[in-house]
């Protein structure tokens, strides 16, 4: 089903600091984070990726503009430099979450776009308008991925797996420290190595993890091309990078997102009643109720309070509950489901349309942020577990999509260790 395949890819030259070019994804990148990425180095990939809008930028010079000059120039000087032969690269993921320690195995390599009719290449999550248009700009003026996207596959037999680990027993190519990462990267240009992976996942389907705008932006830039050029099934722009990592694999790590309601006409104590009808209700102290909402592991939230309340609220009767709830039962019994659909539709009148485009709604990976967030006058904060892979796999093959922002897949993938660019 999927077809992949090996690339020249783009890689920084050996005489320049790799640590300090690479970045992590635009979208988790605050203007700070940016200024700082910026100064690190002149040659950090923020200037392609994620560029500066400056005052007097019009059509004819704007970041996106920059970006292919950045680009082109770095290319001329030999600041970044094509392998010599067409490859697939395996990238290995050190990293800490709370105390535990982990690594995650990755391949990167070419995806032909498919629509996801086919089913073949399979979505998650929502996506909106405004960053796709970003990402079609960056595109159309550099022809090139600047950053991987994020896909998972099932390994059962651990065939990918084999092969990976024997890459792995080698000396890597190249390491560097990611942002919270220690990372080993190994390029492949073995035609038989590759031919097996590509014999391999020929009969697999991708889940999308992280990325959606950027496939779904490659899609319409591929309808583009095709357009003014013809349909060429060898042409580049048929493809996307993207690092594809087993769903069995143990480095896998999913944190919650949690939610924050800015302002609402409901007070504290119709709210709580309201709850009470879904909802079994305890109090108490933060750290005692996180620690209840950890082992419960489903149908529960930490909720906090404009009144500097915290309270442990659990789904009573799940089946009953979300009975009038469209969708599968993997979809209905999704804990951003369950938020979404009985907290903030049910008791707090927000709109799904409100939710969709992020109004009057905050998100942070942080306990400590959400709490920060309502002390400085927000009115409500929600704690959740995180998604399991799982629940993922079920709700993208029952052919539905989760809400925005269900999933948050750590560490994020770094932007510039290997770029793709439009050859032919």
């Amino acid at each position: 089903m999927a077809n992949i395949k090996g690339f020249r890819g783009l890689r920084y030259s050996s005489e320049v600091e790799l640590d300090r070019c690479i970045c992590p994804p635009y979208d988790i990148i605050s203007e700070d984070e940016r200024e700082e990425l910026y100064k690190r180095s002149e040659y950090n990939i923020i200037r392609v990726e994620f560029g500066k809008e400056f005052e007097g930028d019009d059509e004819a010079n704007n970041k996106f503009t920059r970006a292919k000059e950045y680009l082109s120039c770095w290319i001329q000087n030999g600041i970044l430099k094509f392998d010599p032969q067409e490859s697939v690269y395996v990238i290995e993921q050190e990293f800490e979450v709370e105390g535990k320690k982990y690594k995650r195995t990755g391949l990167i390599v070419l995806l032909e776009l498919v629509e996801f009719e086919k089913g073949i290449v399979i979505p998650h999550e929502f996506t909106l308008s405004k960053p796709k248009q970003e990402r079609l700009e960056l595109l159309r003026h550099t022809r090139a991925n600047i950053s991987s996207i994020f896909g998972l596959y099932e390994d059962k037999t651990k065939d990918v797996k084999s092969i990976l680990d024997l890459i792995k027993s080698r000396k890597e190519d190249v390491a560097y420290n990611g942002i919270g990462t220690y990372e080993k990267m190994w390029v492949v240009s073995d035609e038989d190595i590759i031919d097996n992976l590509k014999k391999l996942f020929s009969d697999k389907k991708i889940f999308i993890a992280d990325g959606h705008h950027r496939y779904e932006t490659a899609l319409e830039f591929k309808k583009e091309m095709q357009q003014k050029e013809g349909i060429r099934q060898d042409a580049d722009y048929n493809y996307i990078m993207i690092t594809l990592t087993a769903l069995e694999d143990e480095g896998i790590v999913i944190l919650p997102t949690h939610r924050v309601v800015l302002s609402s006409s409901i007070e504290e104590d119709i709210f709580v009643e309201k709850l009470k009808v879904d909802f079994d209700i305890e109090t108490g102290e933060y750290e005692v109720l996180k620690r209840k909402l950890e082992e419960k592991k489903k149908y529960a939230f930490v909720v906090y309070t404009y009144n500097k309340n915290f309270y442990l609220i659990t789904l009573k009767d799940p089946e009953n509950a979300l009975k009038d709830v469209e969708g599968s039962r993997a979809y209905k019994n999704l804990d951003v489901v369950v938020l979404q659909k009985l907290i903030l539709n049910k008791v707090l009148e927000i709109t799904d349309e409100d939710i969709l485009h992020q109004r009057n709604l905050k998100y942070t990976k942080s306990d400590r942020d959400l709490i920060e967030i309502v002390n400085k006058g927000a009115k409500y904060g929600f704690i959740l577990n995180p998604t399991l892979v799982e629940e993922l796999k079920e709700v993208s093959l029952s052919g539905e999509k989760m809400p925005q922002k269900s999933t948050y897949f750590y560490p994020k993938l770094m932007t510039g260790n290997v770029i793709f660019v439009h050859q032919k």
